[in-house]
């Protein structure tokens, strides 16, 4: 096959970020993400901040040749949220696939080509996300493992029992979900063949969709101040149209990691009430969300009696955070609400406020 039959059959695809005063981090994002191997079509940039305009006329001065060939959209947020400026973006957005990235995601050079790659052997459409792997070290430093890269194998009891604690405590061991689990089974020849293996649910930070599935899928706008969780919903509804899957060869480096200054106790008490929010939305079937949710808060709850002190905690934050979930969640799920989304909101902008603004 011709080189020029060979490129009519890939996708384009767009960068979109979210930003809000941070500057520095957005110009290190953009500067890694002009110079990809296989460049994006558009960058879409939707700011929060007040000086957004300044901010605007600093990037397109900064980058003014690589806009040339790069289409620039530099929009101000219509809703200060996160979620709500992920879906503005993605309704801007023009290309086939989306890149929705954190404003400090540095990318390896050649990371979305190996991303894109996945997406043009998929022609079936059979995939409705890809996601890259996050690093250690930023593009400089080493790539990640490759995708067939097989761990030793764990022998020992205490061994075994980490193993078993860690897969409690990751993104998918956290999230409940509203129906049947994400497929994790094996993929098809073509689409493995392209670099990509099996995966589960994919956080914010390297989430890549396509754009049409994306944008009436929709990220959960109920989630509009601190909103862990958002990526776990997100990624879980989009599971529903096609599969999730992973390129280990794609680095994709989080350079600050955006670590909330709140409390350990308040950060898990947004999260176990995030989750049951999103299930009062979202389930169909309320009855069968209060016994996951039960039984999720009810394992952490005792995981956490052991954590908490062995990390020294010894005020029990974790422990209780789970345990005022498990006490509210009848309230989540089967309180005859008016308007729950507009109750939801209000309890954010009480609790939280604009601290914790994602």
């Amino acid at each position: 096959m011709s080189n020029t039959a060979s490129e009519a059959t890939q996708l384009s695809w767009t960068l979109t970020i979210c930003t809000f005063n941070r500057l520095h981090f957005l110009v290190e994002t953009l500067a890694f993400a002009v110079v990809q191997t296989r460049p994006p079509a558009e960058i879409i940039i939707v700011d929060a901040s007040d000086a957004w305009q300044e901010h605007r006329a600093a990037v397109q001065e900064q980058f003014a040749e690589h806009w040339k060939s790069i289409n620039l959209v530099y929009a101000e947020a219509e809703v200060r949220s996160l979620t709500f400026q992920r879906n503005q973006a993605m309704r801007l957005a023009t290309s086939d696939i989306v890149f929705s990235l954190d404003d400090d995601i540095y990318l390896f050079k050649d990371a979305a080509d190996r991303v894109m790659r996945v997406y043009d052997a998929d022609t079936k459409n059979e995939l409705a996300m890809v996601a890259g792997q996050f690093t250690l070290e930023g593009p400089d430093g080493d790539l990640p493992l490759e995708a067939n890269t097989s761990l030793p194998e764990v022998t020992s009891l205490k061994g075994r029992l980490r193993q078993w604690l860690d897969a409690q405590l990751t993104l998918d061991g956290h999230f409940v979900p509203y129906g049947p689990p994400v497929d994790n089974s094996p993929l098809p020849a073509h689409i493995a063949d392209a670099g990509a293996s099996a995966g589960r649910l994919i956080n914010g930070g390297r989430t890549t969709a396509r754009r049409k599935w994306a944008v009436e899928t929709g990220w959960s706008e109920l989630l509009r101040y601190y909103a862990t969780h958002e990526d776990s919903d997100f990624s879980y509804r989009m599971s529903r149209r096609g599969r999730l899957v992973h390129v280990m060869r794609a680095g994709f480096f989080h350079a600050d990691g955006n670590e909330s200054k709140a409390s350990r106790y308040r950060v898990n008490t947004i999260r176990v009430r995030n989750l049951m929010a999103l299930h009062a939305i979202h389930s169909d079937n309320k009855l069968r969300s209060a016994l996951r949710l039960t039984g999720s808060f009810g394992k952490f709850a005792v995981l956490y009696a052991i954590i908490d002190p062995v990390q020294k905690r010894f005020s029990f934050p974790t422990l209780r955070a789970y345990l005022f979930g498990l006490a509210q969640i009848p309230v989540f799920l089967f309180w005859p609400f008016a308007d729950f989304s507009a109750w939801y909101t209000k309890l954010q902008e009480r609790m939280y406020g604009t601290r914790y603004k994602s």
